[in-house]
């Protein structure tokens, strides 16, 4: 019987994951689509506010901090 990780070491990997890809600690829109696996922004934004992720302000753009984002996707995926 196999034994399931602990979330925290899930959301973890993720998020190594994502600064590995990215190179940065905050995703602007189109990155974020590109971890959901949207074809477009606008879906992206519907996840994240389905997933009540919020988006900080920073100058006149949204960015989306990886750590909050590598929760979300870890739940979403029910690896919980």
């Amino acid at each position: 019987m196999a034994t399931q990780t602990p979330m925290w070491r899930d959301v973890s990997a993720k998020k190594k994951d994502m600064f590995a890809r990215h190179g940065v600690a905050m995703l602007n829109l189109k990155q974020v689509a590109q971890e959901f696996g949207c074809k477009d922004e606008r879906t992206a934004k519907k996840e994240l506010e389905a997933l009540a992720v919020p988006g900080i302000s920073v100058g006149r753009r949204v960015l989306y901090e990886v750590d909050v984002l590598a929760k979300a996707l870890v739940a979403r995926r029910g690896m919980n």
